[in-house]
């Protein structure tokens, strides 16, 4: 009797470890999707805000693009493009974890589920860098920037990095109704 539950404790070890391995970050591979960034992330400030940051896409000239949401970083965390140019962010969430895709200042707050995608319409801003985040994992570095001009290290004018959308009410980043 001895072999049989040594089998089956084997049995529930393999088990264990496949379910532990399901939850990885890497996702099925989406149709559309940009390829998989590398796992090498640069800590940068990106519009005045920690970013973890995975490079910069140009869009100037396109109407769309793909960005994809890990854990926790866009990727590519900056899209550069032309002042007041229309782009519709299809967001591929390539984790089990739920993100979002925020833009205060252009009251923008998609939620996107695991494994989900949403797309999301932004303007570029006239001149500088616009931040946009994860609402739920911003204070990790999941934050990006639509940028026009200057440097992506800049804060976006009249907000302040510190400020928070959520819990506050609608002051938020970038600010709701009194807000810039």
């Amino acid at each position: 009797m001895r072999p049989v539950r040594t089998a089956a404790s084997f049995a529930a070890l393999v088990l264990a470890l496949a379910a532990c391995g399901s939850g990885s970050s890497a996702g099925p591979n989406t149709v559309g999707a940009p390829p998989a960034p590398s796992s090498a992330a640069k800590m940068s400030t990106i519009a005045g805000r920690p970013a973890n940051n995975h490079g910069t896409a140009d869009v100037t000239g396109k109407s769309s693009v793909s960005i994809r949401a890990e854990n926790f970083f866009f990727a590519p965390s900056v899209l550069k493009g032309s002042p007041g140019q229309k782009l519709t962010v299809h967001v591929v969430n390539a984790t089990g974890t739920a993100h979002t895709f925020t833009v205060d200042a252009q009251h923008v707050n998609r939620d996107l589920d695991g494994h989900a995608s949403i797309d999301a319409t932004v303007t570029m801003p006239a001149s500088g860098v616009l931040s946009f985040w994860c609402e739920y994992h911003k204070n990790l570095g999941m934050a990006g920037g639509l940028l026009v001009s200057g440097s992506v290290a800049q804060a976006p004018a009249g907000t302040s990095p510190s400020s928070s959308s959520r819990g506050g009410g609608y002051g938020g980043y970038g600010g709701y109704g009194g807000g810039g």
